[in-house]
């Protein structure tokens, strides 16, 4: 079976294959979700401008998939859904402890004396909003777990509600209630202060 297959099935047996005491099981999980999890990783580094004169992608992926492995010892998700949040926590983890790593060093910029071009990285700002991202970032960890997992699809997996709502089995006004709901449990958490 080749490591990049995302199959439903193959993903369920692997965890009750790991529910019930395989090793082995957790690697293949990992090694059938890996694309996917740094499809995530790329879309959420993005919202981390900071982090990346530090670190890349790669970097956020290996730790973050350490950071699950280590929790899978503990931890086990009892679907796919539960296990893809989980994931997405750690990333989400891994990249605050970045942010506020690279919180008070200077970016630095790969712009040289004269040379530009496509091989070359663009300089990185740091946005004088990082606080407030840095702050939703946590916030969002601090969710009730329903509307948590619906800011994860929306915003960090770029999900529509109604693919949302076609997942959960529910209504797509379900989805939209607990948006609203979560927004507004942000802005009280975070403040409005922010872009």
């Amino acid at each position: 079976m080749p490591t990049s297959t995302f199959d439903t099935a193959h993903l369920n047996d692997c965890l009750q294959r790991w529910r019930n005491g395989e090793r082995e099981a957790a690697d293949e999980l990992l090694n059938s979700t890996k694309e996917r999890l740094e499809r995530l990783v790329r879309r959420m580094f993005r919202a981390f401008p900071n982090v990346r004169p530090s670190a890349d992608v790669g970097d956020v992926l290996q730790n973050s998939m350490v950071r699950l492995l280590r929790s899978l010892r503990t931890m086990r998700p009892a679907t796919t859904r539960d296990y893809f949040n989980l994931a997405a926590v750690h990333i989400r983890r891994e990249l605050l402890d970045l942010a506020r790593r690279c919180k008070s060093k200077p970016c630095v910029s790969f712009e040289f004396a004269g040379v530009t071009g496509s091989r070359h990285e663009p300089a990185v700002e740091v946005p004088a909003d990082l606080d407030f991202w840095v702050r939703f970032h946590q916030a969002v960890d601090e969710l009730p777990s329903e509307e948590r997992e619906v800011v994860g699809l929306i915003f960090y997996h770029g999900w529509k509600q109604a693919q949302i709502a076609e997942l959960f089995g529910v209504d797509e006004r379900t989805v939209r209630r607990r948006w609203r709901r979560a927004c507004e449990h942000l802005r009280k958490l975070v403040g409005d202060d922010g872009p």
